[in-house]
Formats: C-alpha cells, structure tokens, sequence
C-alpha cells in the first residue's frame, strides 16, 4: 500500500508551505528526521529560463520551503536539475533560484558528469546515463510541478525525474522512442532505474507543486497557469501522479507513464493500493482542467512509409507565429531530429522541414515566447471524439 497526502494550499508562503509538508510527512508515515546526517538531492522542475510565476518551472518558494525543511531536520541539499537546453545558470538567475541558493549555501551539482546505472527489468532500455551527484546521495527528494503535456498528457512525480538524464541526451531519447507510448515507457524504465538500479535502493520523497499548475499545451509557455490550491506527496512516484490525475479531473487512460507504471509493479500496482489521506478528493477536485490539443496518434510513426504519410494527415504539426517568434532559435537548438532550420530571407520564422518532424513537441515546450501553435493534420477531424 502507498499513502499519499493531498493538502490545500493556495499561496507560496515559506510558513505555510513548511507547515503543509510537516502535515503531509505526518500523513504518510514518513519521519523528517531521516534527513539528518544524509545529502539529499533536491530535483525540481527547471525546464527553462523563465519567470516564477510562468508555472512552466517548480515555483521558487516552493523549492525553497522544502530546501529549508530538509536543512530544519538536518539534512545536506543538493541541488540537481538539467534543464532541455537553457543553461542550469541562466534558468536558475531568470526564475530566481539563484538568490535562494546562495542564501541557503546549496551547492549545485555538475549535471554534464554522467554516469551509467543499469536495470536489467527495463522494458525497453536497460540502462541510462544520469548525473553522476546522484550517486553520492543518500535519498532524493522529487520537487515538480503539475503540468499538463502535450506527448505524456501530464507530467508530474515519474516524468520529471527525466531531468536527471544530462542535457542533449534527453533529446536523443525523443529521437530514439518518439511516439507517445514508447517513450511513456522509457519514462517508466528510468523510474524503475532511479528506484532499484542503484547497490542500495535509492529513497525518494515526491513533493508534487500543484498551488499552480499549468493547462492546455503545456509543458512550456504555450500551456496557462492555473491557480489549483494543492501540495500532494507521497513516497510512491506512482501513486502521487494517480492521486494528481484523478484531483484534475483528467482521463486516467491517456495518462500512459500512471498506466504502465501500474503494470509494471515498480511501486503499487493499482489504484486499490493507494491510500488517498488529507483533503477529500471531491472537496478538492478540478473542474475544466484544460488538456493539451495533441491526439497522441503517434505509434504509427514508427512505421516506415505508413509513418510519413499518416502524421500529415493525422497528426498535428508545430508551426511558428511570425508575430510572436523572436528567432531566438531555442527550437532549433532542441530538435531531436534535426527537422529546423534558419529562417530564409525575408521570413521571420525558423524553417520547419515536416517530413523530418517526429512531432515529440519539444520545440513547443521550449520557446520562451509561446511562439509555436499546433496546426491539425487534414484527416484529423476522424479522429475526434464524438
């Protein structure tokens, strides 16, 4: 069985913040005073350089409370986030991690140091490269924020921990496993990693940043902030994105690394094995949450031929907005398949070359300026829901 903690929370107050997680930590049965004497690795979602209260990152204070609340117990922080393409200094100084760093005197680890861990019940890699730090802690605390996706539908506890694979070569892995379902699996493989691959089983604490969540296209700036009011945590990645999923009022079927991570039984198996505590779910639930406009029609992509024909006609395509795009070129940097291009004269616009596109969306999650909409494939009204 797993419990986990669902708490109202409707402002990022050091105060506040650090009395919900000593509640939930109670709740759950998990003792703080495990911190003392161990280094702890704190994992937030820093995917870019943006603002704090963009909801595209783990908000600061938030960050900071549980930085604080491991320190009040003892604990030794490290900080370890890989962003997509932004420099961890630049994303730090734009959302202001960088003076809450410095003012707690938390060292950052060196994320491009990688270091092979391997799980030989991965489904489809039995091995990853992560940062090297991780294998000089004693637990980690997993910090996200509650986003929506547009390839994993949500992303939350199992799908940050995506950040601790070093920059670039999380782009390969959009390349290597591009559709939506292979890649909701190798996100469930690096979770079975993270949690058994190591000599000694790693602890992991998630403390999942749902105050303000994000909507629609998320998980970059092209998706909205939205004022949710809630802390969930739990010590079963699992299970928290279950109890997330459900408090958004969400489809439970398209959220695949909750289902795979179910049928994989690298924690709880089912929903009859979580142990929701705290708030009661429908005193708390989300009514409209905003889904991302993708269909996630993308297993056929694998599919020579069949794959290039299918994904104009039935998949949407990322498409830049001359009125927004700045030609910072972030999109280009990112692209996995190499499908960008500089923009040819007289064009304010990158060059988006679509039979190259693997439609994995990441330039859509990494443009600073929501410059990027989604333009529906000329058969996809059959695939509606009617």
């Amino acid at each position: 069985m797993a419990d986990v903690a669902l708490l109202k929370c409707d402002e990022y107050s050091i105060d506040v913040l650090k009395e919900k997680f000593l509640c939930g930590f109670e709740l759950i049965g998990f003792d703080p005073a495990c911190f003392a004497n161990a280094r702890v690795a704190l994992k937030p979602n820093l995917l870019s350089a943006v603002s704090a209260d963009s909801a595209v990152i783990t908000h600061p204070i938030f960050f900071q409370a549980v930085a604080e609340t491991v320190m009040d117990f003892g604990g030794d922080p490290l900080l370890v986030e890989s962003p997509a393409v932004a420099s961890l200094k630049s994303a730090m100084h734009e959302s202001g991690y960088d003076v809450i760093i410095q003012r707690l005197g938390i060292p950052v680890a060196d994320t491009k140091i990688a270091r092979r861990i391997s799980f030989l019940d991965g489904r489809l890699l039995k091995y990853f490269e992560i940062s090297a730090a991780l294998y000089d802690v004693d637990m980690l605390v997993n910090i996200p924020k509650f986003k929506t996706h547009n390839l994993t539908y949500i992303t939350a506890a199992v799908k940050n921990l995506f950040g601790c694979i070093p920059g670039m070569r999380k782009s390969q892995m959009h390349m290597r496993f591009p559709d939506k379902e292979m890649f909701s699996e190798i996100i469930v493989d690096l979770y079975g990693a993270l949690v058994f691959g190591f000599d000694k089983p790693m602890r992991m604490l998630h403390v999942l940043d749902a105050v303000v969540s994000m909507e629609g296209d998320g998980p970059g700036s092209s998706g909205s902030p939205r004022k949710t009011g809630a802390v969930i945590i739990g010590e079963d990645a699992i299970a928290v994105d279950y109890v997330a999923t459900l408090f958004a009022g969400l489809d439970m079927k398209k959220a695949l690394t909750v289902l795979y991570g179910f049928m994989r039984g690298f924690g709880v198996s089912s929903p009859d094995e979580i142990r929701l505590k705290g708030e009661k779910m429908q005193d708390m639930r989300i009514c409209g949450f905003q889904t991302p406009k993708t269909t996630g029609m993308t297993a056929f992509l694998q599919v020579p031929l069949l794959g290039r024909i299918a994904k104009d006609l039935f998949v949407e395509k990322p498409v830049p907005r001359e009125n927004a795009c700045t030609l910072c070129y972030e999109c280009m940097h990112i692209c996995p398949a190499d499908a960008i291009d500089t923009a040819v004269s007289g064009r304010m616009t990158p060059r988006f070359d679509y039979h190259r596109c693997i439609r994995c969306f990441c330039c859509m999650e990494i443009c600073p300026e929501a410059a990027i909409s989604l333009k529906e494939g000329v058969m996809q009204w059959l695939l509606r829901e009617k």
